[in-house]
């Protein structure tokens, strides 16, 4: 579906948008996925209008209240399918509207986290492919979600002024970071080999879905640190620049892992595409940077390795 095909014939544009449907959401969602590839003038404003325009229509369509119908006992009206569709749709929007949003310095953002099902689906005797790709988006969506209370916390707190970057709010959010990557299936884990040599992924899906979860804990430590001296004598700008660095090393051997394993597709399926992959890297750069300035061992070891490892990859 695009667009520009309806614009050409009088009455078709209204024809696809006079109701809500969830076959409009589809169509507005992969219209938003297929810019990623080709972001023209305007791009990231037009996105945020698409994103904003599709959680209108999928209010209207209950898709915000289906999670409490299930919770509450009460029957949604839908067949399976469509039952699990409705599930997932919202899913999307909970996560577009954050990694749109977000970036764009928005903190309007409209989707409760509590009325996102993120529950483990039941698995589906005969369709094992599509319990597969449900439960896998279920799982990427609790990843976000992590981010998600990252976010709200920052709304909250930058309006205290110059220490906010402090808050104990923040420190509170160490624990659901490590929480979330512990409780992963087997299956969804990564294996780092000790020696530093890259890690085997069975899909980019999987690399994907630790390069989200590994840039949130950079995120979360990036305003303490940067509110730190280095020559602090508690010691806690080391203890946060360590963190920050050790998950650039881990992001840098799992983007290199992705392109090795699949090209480019691997980045370009990621949710926000090409241009997520690459604020990852431009991320991860600055702290390679850092370290490699420092005169702490601990830190400009192998920083000028992984920096060079880092700007090639990009």
């Amino acid at each position: 579906l695009h667009s520009d095909h309806y614009s050409q014939e009088p009455g078709h544009a209204d024809a696809f948008m006079d109701v809500p449907r969830l076959s409009t959401l589809q169509a507005l969602l992969m219209l938003l996925k297929a810019r990623e590839s080709a972001p023209k003038r305007g791009y990231y404003f037009r996105s945020w209008m698409t994103v904003l325009q599709s959680i209108a229509m999928a209010r209207d369509l209950g898709l915000h209240e289906h999670y409490d119908d299930h919770k509450y006992g009460r029957p949604c009206g839908s067949d399976p399918q469509e039952c699990m569709l409705r599930t997932r749709i919202w899913q999307v929007m909970f996560v577009v509207e954050l990694m749109v949003g977000s970036p764009q310095g928005r903190t309007d953002l409209s989707i409760d986290p509590d009325t996102v099902d993120l529950t483990m689906p039941r698995s589906m005797p005969g369709d094992e492919a599509e319990y597969q790709t449900t439960r896998n988006f279920t799982v990427f969506a609790s990843c976000i979600a992590q981010s998600r209370k990252l976010s709200d916390v920052y709304s909250r707190i930058k309006k205290r002024g110059n220490d906010w970057g402090n808050a104990p709010e923040l420190a509170k959010l160490n624990q659901p970071f490590d929480e979330w990557i512990g409780e992963l299936s087997p299956d969804m884990q990564v294996s780092f080999p000790p020696d530093g040599t890259l890690p085997w992924l069975p899909s980019h899906f999987i690399g994907n879905l630790h390069t989200h979860h590994y840039l949130g804990i950079i995120i979360l430590h990036r305003p303490q640190l940067a509110r730190l001296q280095p020559n602090d004598v508690e010691g806690k700008w080391k203890h946060h620049m360590l963190i920050c660095y050790n998950n650039a090393k881990l992001l840098c051997r799992l983007q290199e892992s992705i392109y090795n394993n699949f090209g480019l597709i691997g980045f370009l399926s990621m949710q926000r595409g090409i241009n997520y992959a690459i604020y990852c890297i431009l991320t991860c750069t600055v702290i390679h940077l850092v370290a490699l300035t420092s005169p702490d061992p601990a830190l400009n070891k192998d920083a000028r390795e992984y920096f060079t490892r880092h700007m090639r990859l990009l």
